[in-house]
């Protein structure tokens, strides 16, 4: 019975093809527009390689205040503030210290002009990010303490310098300083905002940025990033870093520094939150609650109407199919199965549809222009079902509250295309 059911669905597209297809192209509109909606959020907050811990994560990036008596600096911290606020943390699995900065590469004799994202970190980062090695291996704890020149670069960088990944050994000049590749990675997408980088290094190589403080030594080009072991942890690590800074503050003859709402996890960064303003959940709902039964729902009662006509149409045929005996379950199950295979269509189409429409327009949706998109960071089974189930229920109740009245009505009044007035 079931697939006669279907069969009979499948043959309704071909009868009607102008009412099959504006009813699956409204399901795969309505589905399309709220997975882009959604999918820009997921690749803000989900975990993908290398950031494959974001679930644990605390960050600190623009997020520091350091006030005096005759002003005050918001931006990001110096090395000593690290060191002795950050460092010294017990609680976090892991924490580590990055900036980045835009340099030239070039090779021993070879002078080139192109800039690359240098990520200026610490040992701590291998620690806290997943990344697929190639070649060698990251920097170790002995070469971060002593200053040693060692880099690791991403895939593209390798071949653009020696033609291939095997660059492991090799030197590369990073503005104007030779260092040498320990290791080759995958490229990283920017939608991995905080580990993204074309080259790694030691920021301990770097003297002009250690060298730069100010404000009693407080202010600098530092943001952090905290591994918690588990996310339960979080408000555990706020107040043990509150003790530290307070520690460290009480060493401050005029300075005093905070770190504002900081640190925030993914989900604060994914509804709006930066270091220096918080946005709150029921506001970020208040906003995006709004945009998505817009999205949703604009579409859907367009399409209900759409349904309810065609079900209308078939009045005189349902009540010959009565009068030759189907019953009222009968009926109404042919009418919800033949919807059913339209929303099922629309929605894979719906589906195809926003995975191309996050592709085509990333530069105008997401914060970084020419950002990667991997299938881990897209990929969520939950997310379209539940699209789905919502724009099912709304087809359903489009074609299945007709279809009651219709089934209750009796034969005559069917066949001669009158409505029931109760």
């Amino acid at each position: 019975m079931l697939k006669q059911y279907f069969k009979q669905a499948w043959n309704m597209l071909y009868e009607n093809p102008l009412i099959s297809v504006i009813s699956i192209l409204g399901t795969a509109l309505s589905i399309a527009m709220i997975m882009v909606v959604i999918l820009v959020f997921q690749v803000q907050l989900a975990s993908f390689q290398p950031e494959v811990n974001r679930d644990r994560m605390l960050y600190i990036q623009d997020g520091t205040e350091v006030v005096m008596k005759n002003g005050w600096s918001r931006g990001n911290m110096s090395a000593e503030v690290v060191r002795e606020c950050f460092y010294s943390l017990k609680s976090p699995e892991a924490v580590s210290a990055w900036f980045n900065m835009p340099a030239p590469l070039s090779l021993p004799g070879k002078q080139m002009y192109k800039t690359y994202n240098i990520n200026y970190t610490d040992p701590g980062f291998w620690k806290i990010y997943r990344f697929s090695f190639k070649e060698g291996k990251p920097f170790s704890e002995t070469d971060f303490t002593s200053a040693i020149p060692q880099a690791v670069v991403c895939e593209s960088v390798a071949k653009t310098l020696y033609g291939s990944t095997q660059a492991v050994g090799k030197p590369v000049i990073i503005d104007r300083k030779p260092y040498t590749i320990c290791g080759v990675v995958k490229d990283v997408s920017r939608a991995a905002d905080t580990s993204y980088g074309q080259v790694w290094v030691p920021y301990t190589t770097n003297q002009l940025m250690l060298n730069m403080a100010f404000y009693e030594n407080m202010t600098g080009a530092f943001n952090i990033c905290l591994l918690a072991r588990e996310s339960s942890d979080f408000e555990t690590i706020r107040q043990e870093l509150k003790g530290q800074t307070a520690r460290y503050n009480s060493t401050k003859q005029d300075a005093q520094i905070n770190f504002f709402h900081n640190p925030i996890s993914r989900f604060d960064m994914a509804i709006g939150t930066v270091g220096q303003v918080k946005v709150e959940l029921k506001d970020y709902l208040t906003r995006m609650g709004g945009l998505l039964l817009f999205l949703l729902l604009v579409p859907a009662l367009n399409l209900m109407g759409v349904t309810q006509s065609a079900v209308q149409k078939r009045r005189q045929e349902l009540a010959v199919r009565k009068a030759f005996g189907a019953t009222y379950g009968v009926l109404i199950r042919q009418l919800l199965y033949e919807n059913g295979v339209i929303s099922l269509l629309g929605g894979l189409i719906g589906l195809l549809l926003s995975f191309l429409l996050l592709s085509a327009c990333r530069n105008f949706l997401l914060p970084e222009a020419d950002t990667v998109l991997q299938g881990d960071m897209l990929f969520r089974p939950e997310v379209f079902l539940a699209a789905l189930l919502f724009c099912l229920l709304l087809n359903l109740l489009s074609a299945g509250i007709p279809a009651l009245r219709i089934a209750r009505q009796p034969i005559v009044d069917s066949l001669k295309g009158e409505e029931q007035d109760n």
